[in-house]
């Protein structure tokens, strides 16, 4: 029996079961790709997939629409992949698997892919109902947006028709995205030395527990970041005892806020005592910090055996200078709302290697001018580190226009549909529309989306009941749009 089975709108969560049952993390998405061409072409529609695994599908206008200008719906088909420490999913065979609570539908200890799944099911429901009425549509959807929005990136700039897009990936329902920012990944490498170290005892401290969340849409909140904890525990033994560095690991994905960390350090047996003194004061002072936004914080060390070698000093000290000094969280807010963030960096991932230990930090901005100053400044860290950096993963912000007439007519119908204002501003999480903006200069865009809580994080949830008033909402705006 399928879990959503009974649940409306019936077709939206009859795709989106299905598509939960195939593995889509960004990079794997071959599978998913296929399905949803598919579909296309079992409902005997205009299927297109391109060599970047994006798939368009097309439907012509319904009756007395002939005339109105086409209308593309716009969703990524990879999510985040995310789980719990104790779950034994394997993201690259196993669906997900779904559990239904009340008003929500979150998966078992996994993210959920309603980021952002669920646009996909709203357009092939769509697709597949043949009593709506709309102009010509286009069900865009795109590939690795999760990761460097290689999709989006890849899309040809001759391809699409319409000249209105409906950017299903927004989270909030009620309120429409008419901005975003843009962005790039910055990724530092320290080069490893070490040196031995058989006068040491390894010992494992983990920072875990902690809510992570959208490097974007909630990096304003007051959410730890595990690599930054943890560096700050190191950082303040250090300053009074002998430790050396033999790994540190923390982060998974470079759009989520960081949830764990471990480093594997190491300690003169002599020094052990002091050094677990030290430990729980620093433990306490970090937990005493967090434990109000981050009730489920916990911080361990597990004593192991002898060390064979570590990191010379020189490294480790070079890195806790730069994870110290890389800013993370807000740089800066809107000038004329101080409600919206700006420009923001995530310290999102730490990882050790053979020669080098590799840190990145993804950074977002609404102005390309001060994405270049955070840029400036985190170069200038990682200089005074002494590492090697990188810039990958750039995609444009996605500029506010005064003048749409698809944000009129978007706002107008959703205030004649439920009596009040919808909520017009732009966002700091990126979005394709960015992207689709500068390919397709004319487009006229918004975005908005159901009610959508702790994405990229296994806390993920889908509202049931604001899933159906948004399709209705979507429903009744491709009619209006003649």
């Amino acid at each position: 029996m399928n879990k959503l089975e009974g649940l409306e709108p019936k077709r939206v969560f009859y795709y989106f079961e299905q598509l939960s049952k195939i593995p889509r993390c960004s990079y794997n998405e071959q599978n998913i790709s296929d399905y949803i061409k598919s579909v296309g072409e079992k409902l005997g529609l205009e299927t297109i997939q391109d060599d970047v695994l994006n798939v368009i599908i097309r439907k012509p206008a319904t009756p007395k629409y002939e005339a109105s200008e086409g209308v593309i719906i716009q969703g990524h088909m990879d999510m985040v992949c995310e789980k719990e420490d104790d779950s034994i999913h394997d993201f690259s065979k196993d669906p997900i698997d779904l559990i239904v609570d009340d008003d929500y539908i979150h998966a078992d200890k996994t993210t959920l892919g309603a980021d952002n799944g669920i646009a996909l099911a709203m357009g092939l429901a769509i697709l597949e109902d043949n009593t709506l009425e709309h102009p010509s549509i286009e069900l865009l959807v795109t590939s690795s947006e999760e990761t460097e929005m290689d999709g989006a990136l890849g899309l040809s700039e001759n391809i699409l028709k319409g000249t209105r897009l409906l950017n299903i990936d927004s989270e909030e329902e009620g309120v429409l995205i008419a901005g975003s920012a843009g962005g790039e990944l910055i990724e530092a490498r320290i080069p490893a030395e070490y040196e031995d170290a058989s006068e040491y005892i390894e010992i494992d401290i983990t920072v875990k527990g902690l809510m992570g969340g959208h490097s974007g849409g909630e990096i304003h909140k007051p959410r730890g970041n595990s690599n930054k904890i943890l560096n700050n525990i190191l950082k303040e033994i250090v300053e009074i005892l002998d430790i050396r560095l033999v790994s540190i690991t923390g982060g998974t994905k470079d759009n989520a806020i960081p949830r764990q960390t471990a480093a594997k350090i190491a300690v003169k047996s002599e020094d052990l005592s002091r050094f677990n003194s030290r430990f729980e004061e620093v433990k306490n002072k970090a937990i005493n910090k967090y434990k109000t936004e981050e009730p489920d914080i916990a911080i361990i060390i597990t004593e192991g055996s002898i060390a064979a070698k570590t990191l010379n000093k020189k490294v480790f000290d070079s890195l806790i200078l730069l994870l110290d000094n890389i800013p993370t969280g807000v740089f800066t807010w809107m000038p004329q709302n101080k409600e919206i963030v700006e420009s923001s960096s995530n310290l999102a991932i730490i990882k050790t290697e053979n020669d080098k230990i590799i840190v990145q930090v993804s950074t977002r901005s609404s102005s390309e001018d001060i994405l270049l100053e955070l840029r400036k400044r985190i170069v200038e860290e990682i200089n005074e580190a002494d590492a090697e950096y990188s810039i990958t993963g750039g995609y444009p912000e996605w500029e506010y226009n005064p003048k749409s007439e698809l944000r009129d007519t978007a706002l107008a119908l959703y205030k004649d549909m439920y009596g009040k204002e919808m909520k017009s501003t732009v966002i700091h999480a990126g979005l394709e529309c960015g992207v689709f903006a500068k390919k397709y200069p004319k487009l006229d865009i918004i975005s908005f989306g159901p009610n959508m809580y702790d994405v990229h994080t296994p806390k993920e949830r889908l509202s049931i009941s604001s899933t159906k008033r948004v399709y209705e909402y979507l429903i009744e705006l491709l009619k209006s749009l003649k």
